[in-house]
C-alpha cells in the first residue's frame, strides 16, 4: 500500500515533533506544503485511521531539506560524437582511451529541490595543459548532429563558454529539466578540465562543480595529429585499419574497450569514460601536467636519462621495444613542438637515428617518416646535407618509406645520399655501403631486377674487404642479393648465398636473432619454391612463427 492509499487517525497517532499541536476548535488549518494533515491537527507523519472526519492532505515535503538547498543541482554527463566519429586511444603507458577534441559533452541538470534554482552562470575551468602524447585516431562513419549551444576554446588563456543560441541565466526545478550540450575544443595541449556552475537557490547562493565523478574531464587535440597535408609526427598512421604498434592493439591485447563508442549506429549516449587513478609508470614517461613547466631541455634530459639506463639498448632485438616505446613516445612529444631544436647535443642527435630504426624494424613506419622528416630537414638547416648525422637520419628516413611501400620516393631519396656518402665518408664506410644496399632493394621492388642484382654483387663484394665477410652489415647485403636472384629466377645461386649467410649469422648473432631468423625463413621458402619440401623442413626445426 502506498503513502497515499493508506488510512489516516486523529487518535493514537505518533505525531513525530508536532503531535501535540491543534488547531482551535473551529478552525480549520491551512494545508501547508511542508508535512502531512488531518482535520483538527498537523502532524509530521500520518500512519493509521479507524476514523477519518474531514479533509485530510498529504505532501511528500522532500528536496527543501538543509542539504537539498546547500546543493540543489544533480548534474549528469554523456557523449556524443561531433563532426566525425572516431576511436581515439593515446600512447600512454599503458594506453587508454581519451575523448577527442570536438566531442559534445551532453550536460543534463535536474534540482534536488522543488524550489526553483536559477542558474546564473557556467565556465570551463582549465586544471592542466600538456604536450599531445602520440595517438591512435581510426575514423569509423560520419555523424552530423543538432547545433551545439556552447562552444568553448581551450586554447585561449582564460576559455568562456560560448553560447550558439540562448545563454545565461536559466532555471530548473524537480519538473523541469535543462539539458547543455557543450563542445570543448583544443588545438594544441591536451586538456584537463571542469565546469564550475553557479545558482541561486532560495535565497543561497552557490557553485556546483560538474567533472567525471571528482576526475577531471579530458580532451584531446585531433588537430595535433595531422599538419594540414599528412600525419605529424604524433600519429600513429591508422587509416581504414590499426599499423603496426598502434596503442590501440595494445589496449585490445590487454581485453580493454578502445572505444567510446558501442556502435557506430547506436542511438544511446556513452556515459564519461570512467578515469583510473594515478599510473606510476605512466607519469614515469608523460611530460609534466603544466606545459610552462616543461621546457623542452628538461625533457630532452629526461629522455637521455631514460636512453641510458636501458637494459637492452639495441632496437634491432624485440627484448628492447617495450622501453624503447616510452623512448620514442618521449622523443616524439619532444620534436612536435615548434621551439626544440634538435641537432644539440651529438647524443641526442644518436639517440634519436636509434629511435628511427626502432620504429622502421617494429613496423611504425608512418611516424617514422614524419620523425625521419623532422630530423633530416632540422639537420640538414643547422649541420648540413652532408653532416654524417644528417646521412644516417635521411637513411632511416628512407628506410621508413620503404616500410610504407612508397618505392620511388625511397628511390629517390637513397640514389641522392648515396654519393653524398661517398664524398663524405667515403666508399667503404658501413653508411655508405647500407645506403648502397638499400637502394638495390628499391630497385628490384619497382621491377629493375637485373639493376638491383648487378648493384647488390658490388655492394657485397665491396662490403666484404671493408667490413668483413662476417659482419651483419655484409651479411644483410648478402641476403638482400639471394632475393633478386631468386626474383630473376636463379634458385640454386640464391641457394649458395642464403646457405653461406645463414651458417654466418648462426655464428656470429646466434640462434635467436631476429636477422638469423629472417634468413632461415628465407632459405625454407626458397627450398619449397624448387620442390625439396625435406630439406625445408629440416631446416625448419622449431623455428618460432614469424610476422
Amino acid at each position: 500500500m502506498s503513502e497515499h492509499d493508506r488510512p489516516a487517525a486523529a487518535d493514537g497517532i505518533d505525531g513525530g515533533d508536532e503531535a501535540g499541536w491543534r488547531a482551535p476548535d473551529g478552525v480549520a488549518p491551512a494545508p501547508r506544503k511542508d508535512g502531512n494533515y488531518i482535520s483538527g491537527g498537523h502532524f509530521g507523519n500520518v500512519v493509521m485511521a479507524d476514523t477519518v472526519h474531514g479533509g485530510v492532505t498529504f505532501n511528500h515535503g522532500g528536496g527543501d531539506t538543509p542539504s537539498d538547498l546547500e546543493d540543489p543541482v544533480i548534474a549528469s554527463v554523456q557523449l556524443r560524437p561531433g563532426g566525425t566519429l572516431a576511436d581515439l586511444v593515446v600512447d600512454a603507458d599503458p594506453p587508454r582511451v581519451m575523448v577527442p577534441s570536438g566531442t559534445v559533452h551532453v550536460i543534463t541538470l535536474e534540482a534536488r529541490t522543488n524550489r526553483a534554482v536559477v542558474l546564473d552562470a557556467a565556465r570551463p575551468v582549465v586544471l592542466a595543459r600538456r604536450p599531445p602524447r602520440p595517438a591512435c585516431l581510426l575514423i569509423r562513419i560520419g555523424a552530423k548532429i543538432e547545433p551545439r549551444r556552447f562552444i568553448t576554446d581551450f586554447d585561449v588563456r582564460v576559455p568562456q563558454m560560448q553560447a550558439q543560441g540562448a545563454d545565461f541565466p536559466f532555471s530548473i526545478s524537480a519538473a523541469d529539466v535543462e539539458q547543455f550540450w557543450f563542445e570543448p575544443i583544443a588545438r594544441t595541449h591536451e586538456i584537463s578540465w571542469q565546469l564550475e556552475l553557479d545558482w541561486t537557490c532560495a535565497g543561497r547562493r552557490g557553485t556546483t562543480v560538474i567533472n567525471n565523478n571528482g576526475e577531471p574531464f579530458e580532451v584531446y587535440p585531433v588537430a595535433a595529429l595531422y599538419d594540414g597535408r599528412e600525419p605529424s609526427v604524433l600519429s600513429s598512421g591508422c587509416s581504414l585499419h590499426h599499423a603496426r604498434g598502434c596503442p590501440s592493439l595494445l589496449l585490445e591485447e590487454s581485453g580493454a574497450p578502445t572505444s567510446l563508442w558501442t556502435s557506430a549506429t547506436s542511438s544511446s549516449l556513452p556515459s564519461y569514460p570512467a578515469v583510473g587513478g594515478p599510473r606510476a609508470a605512466d607519469a614515469a614517461t608523460a611530460p609534466p601536467n603544466r606545459s610552462e613547466d616543461d621546457t623542452p631541455e628538461d625533457l630532452q634530459r629526461r629522455i637521455l636519462a631514460l636512453h641510458a639506463g636501458l637494459a637492452v639498448s639495441d632496437p634491432e632485438l624485440p627484448a628492447s621495444w617495450p622501453e624503447y616505446r616510452k623512448l620514442a613516445s618521449l622523443v616524439r612529444i619532444l620534436c612536435n613542438r615548434p621551439d626544440f631544436r634538435s641537432h644539440e647535443p651529438q647524443e641526442f642527435r644518436a639517440l634519436l637515428v636509434q629511435v628511427l630504426r626502432y620504429l622502421y624494424v617494429s613496423g611504425q613506419h608512418e611516424p617514422g617518416v614524419a620523425l625521419g622528416r623532422i630530423a633530416r630537414a632540422a639537420w640538414s638547416e643547422t649541420l648540413g646535407e652532408d653532416h654524417p648525422d644528417t646521412l644516417a637520419a635521411a637513411n632511416r628516413l628512407a628506410g621508413c618509406l620503404v616500410g610504407l611501400r612508397k618505392y620511388a620516393e625511397a628511390r629517390d631519396l637513397f640514389a641522392d645520399l648515396l654519393p653524398r656518402c661517398e664524398r663524405a665518408l667515403g666508399w667503404e664506410d658501413p653508411l655508405t655501403l647500407t645506403v648502397a644496399s638499400n637502394l638495390c632493394g628499391c630497385l628490384s621492388a619497382l621491377g629493375a631486377h637485373e639493376e638491383a642484382r648487378r648493384q647488390c654483387e658490388d655492394v657485397v663484394r665491396r662490403s666484404r674487404l671493408a667490413l668483413g665477410p662476417d659482419d651483419p652489415r655484409t651479411l644483410r647485403a648478402a641476403s638482400n642479393l639471394a632475393i633478386f636472384l631468386r626474383r630473376l629466377d636463379d634458385h640454386q645461386a640464391a641457394l649458395a648465398v642464403l646457405e653461406d649467410t645463414l651458417l654466418r649469422y648462426r655464428r656470429v648473432l646466434g640462434e635467436d636473432h631476429p636477422d638469423t631468423l629472417h634468413a632461415k625463413r628465407d632459405l625454407i621458402a626458397l627450398l619449397r619454391a624448387m620442390g625439396e619440401d625435406d630439406r625445408a623442413q629440416a631446416v625448419a626445426g622449431d623455428l618460432p612463427a614469424g610476422p
